[in-house]
């Protein structure tokens, strides 16, 4: 299944946040640097550019990102994490957002908003094999 692995990473920053600062956050906990990430500019609510950087971890090298990821949550939003984890797929693929702010505090914590939004892909070949697999990706 690792060789099958895919994960997509996005966070979106605001022109008042320290691009520099989220970035070398990032790097620092997950082995994911600025170089790797494209970049697409926005324009926000009110006419302010936002930048949405992007990048996609495959393979082994994805299997590594999640488990970093994973094993910086706390077991309680972890147990609560799985405990509703079917509201967290969209079609075969499982997301998981965290904390931006936390990130640069270097900590993880599952949050909706101002996050960094993962999306975890691998296949699966029976819809009924969905929460399973993914638990045991996550667990493993």
């Amino acid at each position: 299944m690792v060789n099958r692995l895919e994960i997509t990473v996005e966070v979106i920053i605001h022109t008042t946040e320290d691009r520099k600062k989220i970035l070398d956050s990032i790097s620092e906990m997950f082995e994911v640097n600025e170089d790797e990430f494209t970049e697409e500019k926005l324009v926000g609510h009110f006419g302010n550019p936002i930048f949405l950087l992007k990048t996609k971890l495959t393979k082994k090298r994805a299997h590594e990102f999640v488990h970093k990821v994973i094993s910086k949550i706390s077991k309680i939003q972890m147990d609560d994490f799985f405990n509703n984890l079917n509201m967290h797929f969209e079609g075969s693929s499982l997301f998981l957002r965290i904390s931006k702010q936390d990130v640069i505090r270097k900590t993880v914590n599952i949050q909706q908003n101002d996050a960094l939004k993962i999306k975890i892909t691998m296949p699966v070949f029976k819809k009924s094999d969905l929460s399973k697999n993914y638990v045991e990706l996550l667990k493993s």
